[in-house]
């Protein structure tokens, strides 16, 4: 489900962007979405979890491994 837009940071740059804020399969989690700067889906909202990677860890590795 669409929840509006927010604020994402991508862990392979550094960079900050503005995206669409989806839902990850029926979770509070927002699915990753692709940096504009260096393409990598290794982002999240930066919001969340006090910055921390660790819940994104296992959504990384799934899709990066399809």
């Amino acid at each position: 489900m669409f929840r509006g837009m927010t604020l994402f940071k991508c862990t392979e740059c550094g960079k900050h962007f503005m995206a669409a804020d989806i839902e990850l399969g029926a979770t509070t989690l927002s699915a990753p979405q692709r940096c504009p700067k260096c393409g990598s889906m290794r982002t999240r909202p930066s919001r969340l979890f006090g910055g921390s990677d660790s819940a994104y860890k296992e959504i990384w590795n799934r899709i990066e491994n399809k």
